[in-house]
């Protein structure tokens, strides 16, 4: 694999790391819904506390906190992927587009994107993918690759 290839690799499924923080995050979050749902059952003078606080407003801070970095997160996401679907548009062919999509969109394997196209395994991964990636790669915004990988 070139250099470019490997870059053009990163810079495609850089989004796969946001929405790993993402999920993250949401699983962070839940927690404290489920915390605060045990919270609610003490009646007002027996209200749990934390270093001193109201262990629910400190919890409902918390809460909105993670949504707003959930929040961001999927803005990130959102426009890191119609960055990803406008570079591979501009691939000439339509078979390395679908693939690139294939992969990168909806997050197949390779080898599952060589059963969508009838290929061995070794022709997908060793052939085509490569192909794809070369093609890709003078569509990715060079800023963004340094910016990314570097």
């Amino acid at each position: 694999m070139t250099d470019n290839q490997y870059n053009a690799s990163r810079w495609l499924s850089r989004m796969w790391d946001t929405e790993i923080e993402i999920e993250q995050l949401v699983a962070r979050r839940d927690t404290i819904i489920d915390s605060l749902s045990g919270i609610g059952k003490y009646d007002a003078e027996h209200i749990p506390t934390q270093n001193g606080e109201n262990a629910t407003e400190s919890k409902n801070i918390e809460y909105s906190i993670l949504s707003e970095q959930i929040d961001k997160r999927l803005d990130k996401m959102s426009k890191e992927n119609a960055r990803t679907l406008e570079a591979i548009g501009k691939v000439d062919s339509s078979m390395l587009r679908g693939m690139l999509m294939a992969r990168y969109i909806r997050r197949l394997s390779w080898s599952d994107v060589g059963k969508l196209y009838n290929y061995e395994k070794s022709q997908t991964y060793g052939k085509y993918r490569l192909e794809a990636l070369d093609a890709v790669y003078p569509f990715i915004p060079k800023g963004e690759i340094e910016d990314d990988i570097c």
